[in-house]
């Protein structure tokens, strides 16, 4: 396929005259100058929008490790059987490992999260 060269230009504009009439061609060139415009403008709006997106999974992520180190850290110290009961909350540590908590005492929900970790160490 060849390029377009001037001669192949001019026919076009002489074609886009006839149809449209020369009073016509300049309100076309500028609908067109405009619509090329919002385009850009659109495009801009969503490769922002594209790059929040992407920051605010990016912080996510971020957020879930922390959380995940933390109930690790405490799940350890349970697990350990150190007394962290002012600081680790057997029902949170539970039901982040998919626990059922309701109805069961602390002792149960200590048992099930070091049943839950040795099977998944086994």
């Amino acid at each position: 396929m060849m390029p377009i060269g001037p001669m192949e230009i001019g026919i076009i504009v002489l074609i886009i005259i006839l149809l449209f009439g020369a009073t016509k061609v300049p309100q076309l060139a500028r609908s067109f100058g405009q619509s090329m415009g919002e385009f850009k403008k659109a495009k801009k709006e969503a490769e922002l929008n594209y790059k929040k997106f992407e920051d605010s999974i990016a912080a996510d992520e971020k957020v879930t490790e922390k959380v995940t180190e933390k109930v690790k850290e405490k799940v350890a110290s349970v697990v350990m059987g150190e007394d962290a009961s002012k600081d680790v909350n057997i029902k949170e540590v539970a039901s982040y490992m998919g626990i059922d908590t309701e109805g069961k005492t602390e002792e149960e929900l200590k048992e099930e999260v070091q049943a839950k970790l040795k099977s998944k160490s086994d």
